[in-house]
């Protein structure tokens, strides 16, 4: 079986090396956005990103449990690194596919191909998402859902 990475993959992989994170241990939030030179504040507001004279701020809801911080942090990644335009003025059917696609990177950043590929997966769905969930600082329905994503692909090789 001959996994092949998707764009996407390759991208999230070449960011996490370069900034010399190669481990589930290493992924820290704060510690990606120090290195990235994007600042993080935490507010009791919804989460929310913007590109301000070049800088980059997140803003994290402070209200969430520290597993959804991550998810929100990798979402409005994201929106910083991959997506442009300003939301007031475009199509509303772009906006939602932006969010769609956002949703999409903060499982692939979150729960890193590259990291899974070197772990052992038992392959039994209470398990993985309990290993993935500890391993990955996720919730446990996040891990269940990447983790469909990733097994689901192997399916589709093996066939």
């Amino acid at each position: 079986m001959v996994y092949t990475n998707s764009h996407l993959e390759d991208w999230i992989e070449n960011l996490y090396r370069s900034i010399n994170i190669t481990t589930p241990e290493q992924i820290n939030f704060e510690r990606i956005a120090e290195m990235l030179g994007i600042r993080v504040y935490f507010k009791p507001i919804p989460s929310c990103s913007f590109k301000y004279n070049d800088v980059y701020t997140i803003i994290l809801d402070s209200r969430k449990t520290r597993c959804e911080q991550w998810d929100d942090f990798a979402h409005e990644l994201c929106h910083l690194y991959r997506h442009e335009g300003d939301k007031k003025i475009m199509p509303e059917c772009w906006s939602d596919y932006q969010e769609i696609q956002a949703n999409y990177f903060s499982y692939h950043f979150c729960i890193p191909t590259f990291m899974l590929h070197g772990m052992k997966i038992p392959q039994n769905q209470f398990f993985d998402a309990r290993l993935i969930t500890k391993a990955f600082k996720v919730t446990e329905p996040f891990a269940k859902v990447r983790l469909n994503m990733y097994f689901n692909k192997i399916r589709l090789i093996v066939c």
